[in-house]
């Protein structure tokens, strides 16, 4: 009985992973890419795919683009938003919730954002050798 199951497992398991490469292949052509440069990370196929380290992508996503068509550069944009959104704490869209068209701030804001927190960490940094080198606080800042 025990080998049966277990024979059975690894049949389902061999049908997955052929799944998972069939639509990795897919994925693969559509954009254009060889396969040569990317591995599923962890030898782990279905897990997390590595292409070239230029990106990661879930087998969830990679099922969803294959699907609903996503192309390179959509995929491409949604992930430098991601991104984008984790520098400033805000939250973050499935592939999915992007595809659709969820609410999203716009890249001047993000650039804007950039342009403060640059302004913030200069004036950290003065105040930091102000007080090293002993002279008097700046006020009204």
């Amino acid at each position: 009985m025990r080998k049966t199951k277990d024979a059975l497992k690894r049949e389902m398991r061999n049908q997955y992973e052929c799944a998972c490469n069939r639509y990795l292949a897919e994925l693969l052509r559509m954009w254009e890419l060889d396969s040569y440069y990317g591995y599923w990370i962890g030898e782990q196929v279905g897990g997390v795919y590595d292409y070239d380290g230029g990106f990661t992508i879930s087998m969830e996503d990679i099922i969803y683009c294959v699907e609903e068509d996503v192309t390179r550069k959509q995929y491409t944009e949604w992930q430098d938003y991601v991104c984008d959104a984790i520098e400033f704490g805000m939250a973050t869209p499935n592939l999915r919730s992007w595809m659709m068209g969820c609410p999203r701030t716009n890249a001047e804001t993000f650039e804007r954002l950039r342009r403060l927190k640059a302004e913030l960490q200069k004036a950290v940094e003065d105040e930091k050798e102000r007080a090293r080198n002993g002279r008097p606080g700046r006020t009204g800042f």
